[in-house]
This record gives structure tokens, C-alpha cells and sequence, in this order.
């Protein structure tokens, strides 16, 4: 507890006495500063400081490489043509970078639509090569069945049967149904 708490001033005995209280302000700070003082003469007595120091360098090296980092990332962005170009980095004016990054991606969607129309191009090219294929199986279809029946028809079979001396014999209609009866 400090000593002058009970010796504060209201507002209406600060407007009397400023000298006084000002005084008691600058003692306040002596004592915290002299207090701070001893703690420190405390720390490096015990060697605490030391390794307080160590911790602050090592913090310290760390913050520096990390801002060396940073600092060589941003000059890599800097230096690569083709981060430039989409950024519109070489621009002085940012005016210019805002015009720059709407042309860039103008460019980029004309750049999807070319594609996309070459796409659909080569996508319908296929199916009319495919309509093609199918036409030429369709007809290949139709002809091998007219073999087919050229070739099962009863009067092929029976040229066939002729020349190798076989004689088609035909069966009588007569068929009889043999009905089961049940007991």
C-alpha cells in the first residue's frame, strides 16, 4: 500500500495546493523508479537477467529473419515477369493497375470463350464422325442379313442339297396331338 494514498487531494484541494501536489507525483516516481531499480540490481545478482537478455537476442534474431524472409518473398513477387503481368505490377499509377487488371481479365474470359468454342468444335466433329460409323454399321447390318437370308432361304438350301445328291423330302401335315388324360 503506498503511504500517500491516504494523503490524496480532492480536486477542490488540488486547485489550491498544484505545487504540492505535483511534488508528491515526482516522489511517486522516484519510488517506483527506484523500486524498478532494485529489482533489476535483484535480476542480475541471482542471473536472471542474463538469461532475460538471451531470450530478448533470441526473440530478436528471429523477428530479423523473419522480416529477411518476408522482405526476400516480396522481392522474388517483385522480380517475376509473370506475377508482373497478372498484377500489373510495372505500373507506376495504381489507376493504371486497376485498368490493367480489368483488361487482364477481359483477356482471360475471351481466352475461356475461344476454348470452349474450339471445345464444342472438336465435340461436334466427333459426332458426325460418329453419326458416319454409325451409318456405315447400320448398312453393313443390312447387308449381312440379306447374306443371311440369302443363304437360309429354302431355295439356296435346296440348290445346296442338290448338288451334294440329297433329295429334301417333305413331311406330311399329319400331326396328331396326344392329349394326357388324367385318372
Amino acid at each position: 500500500m503506498n503511504p500517500y494514498e491516504e494523503d490524496k487531494y480532492t480536486e477542490e484541494e488540488e486547485s489550491f495546493d498544484p505545487e504540492g501536489i505535483a511534488e508528491r507525483r515526482r516522489q511517486d516516481e522516484e519510488e517506483r523508479l527506484n523500486r524498478r531499480i532494485r529489482r533489476e540490481i535483484i535480476k542480475v545478482s541471482t542471473g536472471e537477467s542474463d538469461k532475460e537478455i538471451e531470450e530478448e537476442k533470441q526473440r530478436m534474431a528471429e523477428e530479423e529473419a523473419e522480416r529477411e524472409a518476408e522482405e526476400e518473398r516480396q522481392q522474388r513477387i517483385k522480380g517475376s515477369i509473370i506475377i508482373n503481368i497478372f498484377t500489373g505490377g510495372f505500373l507506376s499509377s495504381d489507376n493504371a493497375g486497376i485498368y490493367f487488371r480489368m483488361l487482364i481479365a477481359i483477356a482471360v474470359m475471351c481466352f475461356a470463350c475461344i476454348f470452349l468454342t474450339f471445345m464444342s468444335l472438336n465435340a461436334d466433329r466427333e459426332y458426325s464422325q460418329m453419326e458416319k460409323r454409325v451409318a456405315v454399321l447400320r448398312e453393313r447390318a443390312i447387308v449381312f442379313e440379306e447374306q443371311r437370308y440369302n443363304i437360309s432361304s429354302r431355295e439356296s438350301v435346296e440348290r445346296l442339297l442338290e448338288r451334294h445328291n440329297i433329295h429334301l423330302k417333305e413331311l406330311d401335315n399329319s400331326s396328331k396331338v396326344i392329349r394326357h388324360e388324367e385318372p
